[in-house]
């Protein structure tokens, strides 16, 4: 089990062995992929609530870690990923069994807090209208310049998803249709590749197919879009969000 006692700002106690339960002051865990095998090289974080600093260390090849010598004050728990796909990196935040695992603790007696790697669903505590509330990426999207009419806010596109190939953690996917403010975007798809197609949907009920593209150009009825990262930091505030892919679209 790899431990660490690596906290800017937080006065520490010398570090205990590892045991199979938590001592005092000491946090630790397991991270483990969509499949229940173990992750190793995750970043986990032990952050005070209150106060600056952070305990951060890494994950071992049994997918372990251990943080040592924490004072009796409150703190949060966070894990990310980096995950390969397609020639790219995505930093995935990882999620924690249960809801109440993401509430503030304290440490006093030892507790244990694992993790797993999760493609999709909300991320408790987080803002649930950004693309950071999810563990699955997004599609924002986009219309196309020059069009004779433009959307309102009460708008709606639809959006049929069909997985091309496997899913970034090797699983198959499956086909799903998502429905998003015309203005806004599609929150929360397990990030891989997607034959997309759309359909406006105005205020009043109407439904119309779109065309639809990767970019802004080479319309068509449908289009298959990739995913990108949201950003090269895989840690704090910026590492969340795992990436996107742009759907532009235009009326027919």
């Amino acid at each position: 089990m790899r431990k660490t006692v690596l906290i800017t700002s937080l006065a520490l106690s010398t570090a205990l062995a590892a045991s199979s339960k938590p001592v005092s002051g000491s946090v630790q865990g397991q991270a483990l992929d969509t499949g229940g095998k173990p992750l190793s090289g995750v970043q986990v974080w032990i952050k005070p609530v209150v106060t600056t600093g952070v305990a951060e260390t890494l994950t071992d090849d049994t997918g372990r870690y251990q943080v040592t010598g924490l004072p009796p004050v409150g703190y949060r728990s966070y894990a990310w990923l980096r995950a390969p796909y397609q020639g790219k990196t995505f930093c995935y935040r990882l999620a924690q069994p249960s809801a109440t695992d993401y509430n503030a603790f304290n440490p006093r007696e030892g507790l244990v807090r694992n993790f797993r790697w999760q493609l999709s669903g909300r991320i408790p505590g987080e803002e649930p209208y950004s693309d950071l509330g999810y563990f699955g990426g997004s599609l924002p999207l986009m219309a196309a310049f020059g069009q004779p009419r433009w959307a309102t806010q009460d708008d709606e596109i639809e959006l049929q998803l069909t997985p091309v190939g496997p899913l970034i953690d090797g699983s198959v996917g499956k086909p799903m249709t998502k429905t998003a403010p015309a203005r806004g975007m599609v929150l929360d798809v397990p990030i891989g590749t997607y034959r997309v197609k759309a359909t406006f949907i105005g205020t009043n009920g109407t439904r119309e197919a779109l065309h639809v593209s990767a970019f802004d150009g080479n319309y068509a009825e449908e289009a298959t879009v990739k995913f990108k990262p949201s950003g090269d930091i895989c840690k704090g505030a910026t590492g969340g969000a795992p990436g996107r892919a742009y759907v532009y679209w235009k009326f027919q």
